[in-house]
């Protein structure tokens, strides 16, 4: 299996690659996560090709969502 390999979403015509980054530990749903290591953590699953993110308000209440945010602000579009 090639984990970015892209898929169809569904019957849109979006495509998403099979590998995603689950942002749910970064709201602290386990555990307390540091702000260096979730930006660490972030910028690794960034460096290893990884494209796709998935996050939620309810995650941390909506902790997940601004540290996931605030990085991919910063990272090239396209």
């Amino acid at each position: 299996m090639d984990p970015f390999e892209q898929r169809k979403l569904g019957r849109s015509a979006i495509t998403l690659p099979q590998l995603g980054f689950g942002g749910a530990p970064l709201g602290e749903l386990f555990t307390r996560v540091s702000e260096a290591d979730a930006e660490a953590t972030l910028e690794t699953a960034w460096s290893s090709g990884v494209r796709y993110y998935d996050t939620a308000p309810w995650y941390g209440r909506g902790q997940s969502e601004h540290r996931i945010g605030r990085f991919l602000y910063r990272q090239p579009r396209g």
